[in-house]
Parts: C-alpha cells; structure tokens; sequence
C-alpha cells in the first residue's frame, strides 16, 4: 500500500510535536520473513490457530518456527502475540523485544512491540515505535500502526494525538472499522456526541455492531440527548448478551501486525 506523503507527514509531526518519537530512521533490517520454509509454514499456521483460540497449539507452532530460523523477525513476533493472548504478558514482552532487535527498522516488529508497550501503560515508548512503523516501506499494514498509535493515544487521554492518527488511518482505508471506532471514542471524550454519531453510523454501515461498540453506541445517543436512538442499542444489546456476545466497555482493542 502506498503512503501519502500527508499521511506520513502527519504521524512524524505528531510525534515530534509531543516529544513521543524521534524523527530518525533505523538500518533496514535483514530478517523478516526469512526464507526457511518450516519456519514460514509455522508461522502461518500460529497465526491461524491463534485466531482460533488454539493457544497452546499456537505457541508450538510458533517456537517451531523460532527454532527453525532463530533470526526471523516474525518468528519471534508471532511467539510474543501468543504469549500475551495466555496472559504471560512479560515472556511475550521478551520475545517483541528480540524481534525488535533483530529487525530494528521493521514495520511489524514496531508495531508489535510498540503496541505491546502501550497496553503496558508505556505511552511515550510505544508511540515512538509506532511512529517509525509507518516509516518502513516494505511494511503492508501501515493502517494498523496507525490505528494502534490512536487507541494508545485515546487511553492516554492524549486526545488531539489520537485523532490525528486516526484521521490519517482513515485516510488510507476510509472504511477502516477500528479507525472508525476510535474516532467516535475520541469526539465523545472531548464531548462531542453529534460527531461520535457520525463516525460510528459510519462503521455500523460496514455491518452489526459488536456488544461493545452497541455499548458506545448508548453513551453516543445518551450524550446526544436522543432516548429513543439509545433505548433502540440497548435492546440490540440485550439480544447480543443473550446470543453469548459479552459486552466490554474498553477502549477498543489494537490490531495485530
């Protein structure tokens, strides 16, 4: 995907604008995707089972991959993915910081990590490094760095650097549902309920809404002063809880790599 200039303009002044990132490139890094074959077929396939909620098969597959090519950036990227959905949150840190030091200027260990370190409460460090994903040319998710770099920004109440980031993701994928949801959080903390509803119409156009974006959805209308429009989510709400969709009120979550 091609970058605008605008939009990598955007995320380097936000960044040097809030002392979040310095505005240096790093050397190109020379282990990605690696060409071991085992390696790759196990990286696919933990990624896969990861999506499946196959965590330990996952896991395995992952440490395959790492053991087949110990310098592959995503080896080590698709370990520390697994090792956080268990919930052993400083072993997954270790591995995004391997893969970071293998590939110091690869877009997706940036971004893992620097996503990783957000969740961690570290705002300043993890918007630095997703600030340089965006800067790696052979990187194919820049959106995703982009969306990330706003959620961390929102749950740091750093509100004008969430929604510059999510502007611009926006500006590459308009129909980006995680940009979009960010957006409506962002002009509803800064009480702007009129605006949230426009972003958030915008992503229910893309299909149902999940029970935590319903749950926005109540907050938007209820700051919106339209009753109606809330007791209408509340009871889509009610259907998703009983169809085992359990709410989560939390910022919505980042994307992987």
């Amino acid at each position: 995907m091609r970058r605008p200039e605008a939009t990598a303009w955007v995320l380097s002044a936000v960044a040097c604008a809030t002392l979040l990132a310095a505005c240096a490139t790093s050397p190109r890094p020379t282990h990605g995707l690696g060409g071991n074959p085992i390696a790759l077929r196990s990286i696919n396939a933990a990624q896969e089972l990861l999506e499946r909620g196959a965590l330990e098969q996952a896991l395995e597959q992952a440490r395959i991959a790492r053991d087949a090519d110990p310098r592959s950036v995503r080896a080590h990227v698709a370990e520390g993915q697994v090792l956080e959905a268990m919930g052993r949150t400083e072993a997954a840190g270790e591995s995004l910081a391997k893969a970071l030091a293998l590939g110091p200027a690869d877009g997706v260990a940036l971004n893992a990590r620097g996503t990783w370190l957000c969740r961690q409460g570290a705002t300043r460090e993890g918007l630095a490094l997703l600030g340089k994903a965006i800067e790696d040319p052979a990187y194919r998710n820049p959106v995703q760095a982009l969306s990330n770099a706003g959620n961390c920004a929102l749950r740091a109440d750093l509100l004008p650097t969430a929604e510059l980031n999510f502007r611009a993701a926006l500006g590459l994928a308009p129909n980006d549902a995680r940009s979009l949801v960010g957006m409506a959080h962002a002009k509803l903390k800064q009480g702007d309920a009129l605006g949230a509803r426009a972003f958030l119409q915008r992503r229910e156009a893309l299909g149902p809404l999940a029970a935590s974006e319903l749950e926005l959805a109540i907050r938007i209308e209820e700051g919106a002063g339209d009753a109606r429009a809330a007791g209408r989510y509340r009871a889509q709400l009610a259907t998703a809880v009983s169809e085992g969709a359990a709410p989560n009120s939390k910022t919505p979550g980042e994307s992987n790599p």
